[in-house]
């Protein structure tokens, strides 16, 4: 609780834009800051924002599928960083008030935002077709599924790491060949050589979506 209602956590994301506070400001600024991004996902909808994504790039759906990575009970940190267990969310109702409630007025310009951005997506969903963006997540959810199923074992993430200093060392080397950087785009490799012979169709779809939208 005591997290949530820090001052420095108030309107992050706001802060971070440089946009004004909700007295200094219109919805119409805000929705300049979000028209002045070609793209912009909600992490909430993570899903069809990858095939939006995908649909504006006309690049094939194998290009967005991911490997999740600080998902409840994996792990943060690794690379000389301290490996940190995730636990599964959980708010009490007292939170749960607090949230719905002082915590939404304290933080108007985030909430103000936050809801452009909704709107944007979906608009966007509606210019290229709702049903067929929503045909291409169930598409991403099932490239997405085999994916997790061939390559999880086959992919080291930077934590849990070992404690023995060769099995480290040799843990270290998996985790490079595995992930971009830290944790950052693990299962590449994998992900590109399950997933090869669908990328003609995918793409197919995809650019068959955006001609008609």
């Amino acid at each position: 609780m005591a997290v949530l209602k820090s001052s420095e956590k108030q309107n992050y994301q706001s802060k971070y834009l440089d946009l004004p506070s909700q007295n200094e400001q219109s919805s119409s600024s805000t929705e300049r800051i979000i028209n002045g991004y070609d793209f912009v996902a909600v992490n909430e909808r993570m899903q069809e924002s990858l095939v939006v994504l995908a649909m504006l790039a006309q690049i094939p759906l194998t290009d967005v599928v991911v490997f999740f990575s600080k998902i409840a009970g994996g792990y943060d940190g690794g690379n000389g960083k301290s490996c940190v267990k995730l636990k599964n969310k959980w708010t009490t109702p007292k939170i749960d008030e607090y949230i719905h409630g002082d915590y939404q007025s304290a933080n108007k310009d985030d909430y103000l935002l936050y809801n452009a951005a909704q709107r944007s997506l979906d608009k966007t969903i509606d210019a290229l077709g709702r049903h067929r963006v929503e045909e291409n997540v169930k598409l991403l959810r099932s490239l997405q599924q085999q994916n997790d199923e061939q390559c999880t074992s086959k992919v080291t993430m930077p934590c849990p790491e070992p404690k023995d200093e060769q099995e480290k060392r040799d843990h270290i080397r998996l985790v490079k060949e595995s992930c971009y950087f830290s944790d950052i785009g693990c299962g590449h490799a994998c992900t590109d050589e399950v997933l090869a012979d669908y990328g003609e169709k995918e793409w197919a779809s995809i650019t068959s979506s955006n001609g008609q939208g």
